[in-house]
């Protein structure tokens, strides 16, 4: 469907009321910029002149930075080390106005970090640098949430689950147990390695390839995503409430546990860059619902989110204004 621009403004206009609590695997993306005009006498690999860097909110960071750009109060809970580049993190936070519970501010903890090394728009390869996080650190996880929540009134929980230790089958339980009592909308981004169960959650997230993992379902890579057989598949092993699939060039598929199917077709005709792209769906269709939209409009709206992220370079956000002004020039809001 097409929203109207009364739509998208009375979200945008609701969005400051509320208060989110995003959980998940912190991470600090690094970009190195630079150009590449010759290759190595060394072996066959582009020299890169190395031109600027930067550092962003990267992973769980990224859900944060989302809502937060939208206009949530915001409150991000992660592993995060007390090692150079934790302070770059939680400098970041700070910067973007985006509480930060360091209770797990931890000095046995590695920062995960990862490295984009980039030319003429170009990635030409990552560095991750990361190590398992103990069990104290990841324990700790579940019983700073439960405090979190006993004394802060939340809107929404987002999880975001990069698959490096934070999110564990007790934490999600433990979410859906508070959730009984505090009446929150629990999102998760999932990563099926884990292998975790989701009954209870009101919204599930994966990408294409998750959702096929998650439904047990084999597809040949030029074939049409199965959308009706995945939400069966899921829904049958998952008691969730909305189950929402990015398909990249396709679009989002959004589906109700014993209700509809909704689709929106990608509305960016340029793409420079996918990542984070799922970070910002899952943070547009948390607010959409709840500002009380219905799945069609929560869907037709993360779309457009997603249209304006995926055309700039890395990870990024959008604001109000200019979601306003891209609907505006791709017909997206009438």
């Amino acid at each position: 469907m097409t929203l109207t621009r009364q739509s998208v403004q009375s979200i945008l206009q609701n969005v400051p009321l509320l208060n989110v609590l995003v959980i998940g695997d912190a991470m600090l993306d690094r970009y190195i910029f630079g150009d590449a005009e010759r290759i190595s006498p060394e072996a066959p690999v582009p020299v890169v002149a190395v031109d600027r860097e930067t550092y962003r909110l990267g992973g769980a960071c990224n859900v944060a930075l989302n809502a937060k750009s939208l206009g949530a109060h915001v409150t991000f809970l992660g592993i995060v080390g007390t090692d150079e580049a934790g302070c770059t993190l939680q400098r970041l936070l700070k910067e973007a106005d985006i509480g930060f519970c360091n209770e797990n501010f931890r000095s046995d903890v590695q920062t995960i970090v990862k490295t984009r090394v980039i030319a003429r728009h170009q990635q030409l390869c990552r560095l991750d640098r990361e190590k398992k996080f103990s069990e104290t650190s990841v324990a700790a996880v579940v019983a700073q949430t439960e405090t979190f929540l006993q004394r802060n009134a939340v809107s929404a929980v987002l999880v975001s689950d990069y698959a490096k230790g934070t999110v564990t089958q007790a934490l999600l339980d433990k979410l859906v147990g508070l959730k009984k009592f505090y009446s929150f909308f629990l999102a998760v981004d999932p990563k099926p390695k884990n292998a975790l169960c989701y009954n209870g959650i009101d919204l599930l997230k994966p990408n294409r390839a998750e959702a096929l993992q998650l439904a047990d379902c084999d597809t040949e890579p030029n074939q049409a995503f199965p959308l009706d057989a995945v939400a069966k598949g899921i829904f049958n092993h998952h008691t969730v409430r909305y189950l929402a699939v990015t398909l990249g060039a396709q679009g989002i598929a959004l589906a109700e546990n014993g209700g509809g199917i909704h689709t929106a077709p990608a509305v960016a005709k340029e793409v420079f860059d996918v990542s984070g792209a799922g970070d910002t769906t899952l943070a547009a269709l948390t607010v959409a619902f709840c500002t009380k939209r219905t799945p069609s409009e929560a869907i037709a709206f993360a779309n457009l989110l997603s249209g304006i992220v995926i055309r700039k370079v890395g990870t990024a956000v959008t604001t109000p204004e200019e979601i306003l002004a891209y609907a505006s020039t791709t017909g997206s809001v009438s």
